[in-house]
């Protein structure tokens, strides 16, 4: 293993509940509300800890009593807390899980929410360590200066990847250009693809998203059923990775435990298609359950890829 993931991916506490459709406006339906948990960055982190990487959070977590059980379960998790907490607490999100397993959600903010630029630079960041920033925390103006200027300085060596969320049309357009110009790798769904490719040929005339980003850097896009597909330059084809068969159940932090597994294996030492494949059988296995946790074992990973489906 070369090096370490760091990951300023916030983490909050999520309340999902299973519904059999969202209401109508000042409409409502029944739901079953599950047991609180810990979402968002929470659960890439435990995913790439469970995958015996070296795993560590750079985002704030706070004093209250949310943010205590949440520590509790990194240190479980054994990952580790780079920062110094802050007075508050950390955000909670609603979670709606349709029948098919569609989920939407509403997200309130909290301490997460205010990175500090000077303790982001006081972080010790070596070369081979891997860096993860997520765009569902720059939909803040503030917290998007801070983690695309800290972001775009990291040093040569260091991999920074970044996961584009489905945050992004409410993203400050001005920071899609400078953090993926920095990006090594950048992951999205076929939503937010579509979406952000919009939105960079509004801000600059046919501008897509493989124009703002270094010609050797990856670009991989998640597929959904259909798996996913890599770009390693941008001269050459798209290689498409198939997924692996599975039952719908639950959408949540799939495609946080899809990047999280692929960052876990290129860590390890495995190419970028190799990578990709086990992204996609711990997707599998991850959308075949209710919520993301447990995340996915090595062995349920080859399991997976063994028999071709979980």
């Amino acid at each position: 293993m070369t090096g370490r993931f760091i990951s300023t991916y916030s983490i909050v506490l999520s309340l999902p509940m299973r519904i059999y459709q969202l209401p109508e406006r000042g409409g409502s339906v029944h739901a079953a509300a599950a047991t609180s948990l810990p979402a968002g960055g929470f659960t890439a982190l435990s995913a790439v800890s469970k995958l015996g990487v070296y795993t560590a959070t750079a985002s704030p977590l706070g004093t209250g009593p949310n943010s205590y059980m949440v520590r509790q379960l990194l240190h479980e998790a054994g990952v580790k807390v780079l920062l110094p907490e802050l007075v508050g607490d950390i955000g909670v999100a609603i979670q709606l899980v349709e029948a098919n397993g569609s989920m939407t959600s509403i997200v309130t903010t909290g301490v997460e929410s205010e990175p500090s630029r000077e303790a982001l630079d006081a972080l010790e960041i070596h070369e081979g360590d891997l860096v993860h920033v997520s765009g569902s925390d720059l939909a803040n103006p503030a917290s998007a200066e801070i983690l695309t200027g800290w972001a775009e300085n990291l040093p040569e060596g260091v991999t920074l990847v970044v996961s584009v969320s489905p945050a992004v049309a409410q993203v400050p357009v001005s920071v899609w250009p400078r953090l993926l110009g920095r990006a090594d790798v950048v992951s999205m769904n076929i939503r937010e693809a579509a979406t952000l490719s919009d939105i960079l040929a509004s801000y600059e005339h046919g501008t897509g998203v493989r124009g703002v980003m270094r010609p050797d850097a990856v670009f991989v896009r998640r597929l959904g059923v259909m798996g996913c597909e890599l770009q390693l330059h941008a001269d050459e084809p798209r290689i498409s990775i198939p997924a692996y068969e599975s039952t719908t159940v639950d959408t949540a932090g799939v495609g946080d435990t899809h990047i999280a597994t692929m960052c876990a294996a290129l860590l390890l030492g495995h190419d970028f298609v190799e990578a990709a494949r086990m992204a996609n059988a711990a997707a599998a296995i991850t959308i075949s359950h209710e919520s993301a946790l447990p995340v996915p074992s090595w062995e349920q990973i080859r399991e997976v890829i063994k028999n071709g489906r979980v």
